[in-house]
């Protein structure tokens, strides 16, 4: 049995970038925002697979994937979906901005591509390299962050502690800025690999710091 989806059912993300081109103002755009952008406004995650038409597709460079309207494709698209969308007086478009596409195919060439979009969909950059308010945390709680329970060394209450658990140390610190380094190396390659394409407008690299730690530990010290 196929189950119809309702059209007017409709999943929303609030925009990360709530310019519609965010390159318009200046003829420029970040990096960063503008994967923001394609991943969020755009949601070029899910249009990919479609989008260009097999003209503007090929002119790009880009391969060509789509679905078609036969009976074949919305085969296809019952299987991948697992229902069947109702189109009952509602037009629908799997249009996207050229641009967004571009941001897809230049993210899936990046050597750290699926990060840039994990944190591009999340609206977030790494953030575990952060240190944190707490360094270590009660086994268990009576009352979060107030009260822990206490357990004993021998009987008669003697030899009190409370087990912890290290949530930070010099490990999980570089880590995190592994992470970071990583994150921020693989925009510069966007970035750059944007700047092959005749967009329109320009790409700058990550305004982002490449060592935001060190941005902290300078405040510290004055």
């Amino acid at each position: 049995m196929v189950v119809v989806l309702r059209s007017e059912v409709v999943q929303a993300r609030e925009g990360i970038v709530p310019m519609r081109r965010p390159w318009d103002r200046t003829g420029a755009v970040d990096v960063e925002v503008l994967c923001a952008w394609a991943y969020g406004a755009q949601m070029v995650d899910r249009y990919e697979r479609v989008g260009l038409s097999v003209m503007e597709a090929e002119a790009a460079g880009y391969e060509v994937s789509r679905y078609s309207n036969d009976g074949v494709g919305q085969l296809m698209q019952i299987e991948h979906l697992g229902c069947r969308i109702d189109r009952g007086g509602v037009t629908l478009s799997a249009d996207v901005h050229p641009a967004a596409l571009a941001v897809a195919h230049a993210v899936n060439e990046a050597e750290g591509g699926r990060m840039v979009r994990a944190y591009a969909l999340a609206g977030t950059r790494p953030s575990a390299w952060v240190e944190p308010e707490h360094k270590a945390r009660a086994s268990v709680w009576v009352k979060p962050w107030e009260k822990a329970q206490v357990e004993y060394q021998g009987p008669g209450r003697k030899g009190a502690y409370c087990p912890v658990i290290v949530l930070w140390d010099e490990g999980r610190k570089e880590w995190g800025r592994k992470q970071y380094r990583q994150w921020h190396e693989a925009l510069v390659e966007v970035a750059w690999l944007l700047s092959t394409r005749a967009l329109g407008f320009t790409v700058t690299g990550p305004v982002a710091s490449a060592e935001p730690w060190l941005d902290v530990d300078t405040a510290r010290a004055a």
